[in-house]
C-alpha cells in the first residue's frame, strides 16, 4: 500500500514553493535600458512596451540605488542635472501614487522634499532625478505626463511563475 503525505506536509511544501519564488521576484536582478530618445510620460511608456520591456518600478532602495547606478553609468547621465521617467503616476486618483506596469500602490518612496507637489495641478507622472544643486541625489519629483520630454528608463519585465519555476 502506498504511504500518504500528510497534509501539513503538503502545505509546507507549498509554501516553501511560494517564498522562493517570491524573493526571486523581488531581487534587484533586473535589466535596465535608457533608449536614445526622450518622450512624454506616455511615449516613454509605449515605447518600453514595443521593446518588450516597461517602465521602471521601484520598490525599494536598494532598487533605488541599482537604477541610480545603472544611470550613472550611461552616456544619458550629466553630474549636473539628469532626470528620467519611472513608471509610476497618480493619473488614476489624485496624491494616490501607484505602479503603471503593473498597478500595485507606491509603498516605498524617496520624494525630493516638498514632492509630490503637483505643481498647478498637472504634475501626475513620477521622475528620478539628480540635480546637486537643488540637493536632489536620485531621488523622485512628480512632473507634467504630456507636455515634458526627458530620457525615460525601461525595465525587464517579470518573468511568470513558470518561467520562474523553469529558470
Amino acid at each position: 500500500m502506498p504511504k500518504t503525505i500528510p497534509c501539513k506536509s503538503i502545505v509546507l511544501i507549498v509554501i516553501w514553493t511560494f517564498l522562493q519564488v517570491q524573493s526571486t521576484l523581488s531581487s534587484t536582478d533586473k535589466e535596465y535600458e535608457i533608449p536614445s530618445i526622450r518622450a512624454n510620460w506616455f511615449k516613454a511608456n509605449e515605447f518600453c512596451n514595443s521593446i518588450g520591456m516597461q517602465l521602471v518600478t521601484i520598490t525599494n532602495r536598494d532598487e533605488n540605488d541599482a537604477v541610480a547606478r545603472f544611470v550613472q553609468g550611461s552616456d544619458k547621465f550629466s553630474d549636473v542635472a539628469s532626470s528620467f521617467w519611472l513608471g509610476g503616476s497618480d493619473l488614476a486618483e489624485e496624491g494616490t501614487f501607484s505602479w503603471m506596469p503593473n498597478g500595485r500602490l507606491v509603498r516605498y518612496a524617496n520624494w525630493s522634499p516638498g514632492e509630490p507637489n503637483n505643481n498647478n495641478g498637472t504634475e501626475h507622472c513620477m521622475q528620478l532625478v539628480y540635480i546637486p544643486r537643488f540637493e536632489q541625489r536620485w531621488t523622485w519629483n512628480d512632473n507634467e505626463c504630456r507636455t515634458k520630454y526627458m530620457y525615460f528608463i525601461c525595465e525587464s519585465k517579470p518573468r511568470d511563475c513558470v518561467e520562474q519555476l523553469k529558470g
